[in-house]
């Protein structure tokens, strides 16, 4: 399929599908040195694909967002927010990280150094924002009544508090 005609709503979807990973692996208790890289990569692609089916919403296309602006998700977000986007100050504390650290590349490969993330929560909470927004936008006009729910996993291990990791740690 062609970016030029994938819908709001397959992107939408395919956003849900990370957010609802995420939120699945974050209450697994895996034996891993890094288990929570991969929960926090799926957090971060959730949230650039949610401003992502926005903007398609709003007539975007893919390959014009992934010309413009790849994979920058506070332009995205920027961009979002005079079509009628709502974000609150911790959703705009969250894409800031996302944007200004090294946060979504530490999440898919080893860096050694200081990472400061926020908790899990954090970029859970900023999915239902997004889901709860995009979603309707997304299915509008569509016929489509039945929109996926996103909701926090009640019983989520939030084992990652807002720290700074010291120098040379690969811990997260």
């Amino acid at each position: 399929m062609e970016e030029r005609s994938v819908s709001a709503i397959a992107v939408f979807n395919y956003a849900h599908s990370y957010a609802s990973s995420a939120n699945a692996l974050g209450q697994i208790k895996v034996e891993a040195s890094h288990w929570n890289a991969p929960v926090y990569y799926l957090y971060f692609h959730a949230i650039e694909l949610y401003l992502k089916a926005y903007l398609v919403a709003h007539g975007r296309t893919l390959e014009d967002l992934r010309k413009r602006f790849s994979h920058r998700v506070r332009a995205l977000a920027e961009e979002a927010k005079p079509l009628g986007l709502r974000l609150r100050f911790d959703d705009e504390e969250a894409i800031r990280l996302m944007a200004d650290t090294d946060n979504v590349i530490s999440a898919r490969y080893i860096r050694i150094g200081t990472h400061t993330r926020l908790p899990f929560s954090s970029y859970a909470e900023t999915c239902i924002v997004l889901h709860e927004q995009v979603g309707p936008r997304a299915y509008e006009g569509s016929g489509i009544t039945r929109i996926p729910v996103l909701e926090l996993p009640e019983d989520m291990d939030w084992r990652s508090p807002l720290r700074n990791i010291g120098k040379n740690s690969d811990e997260f």
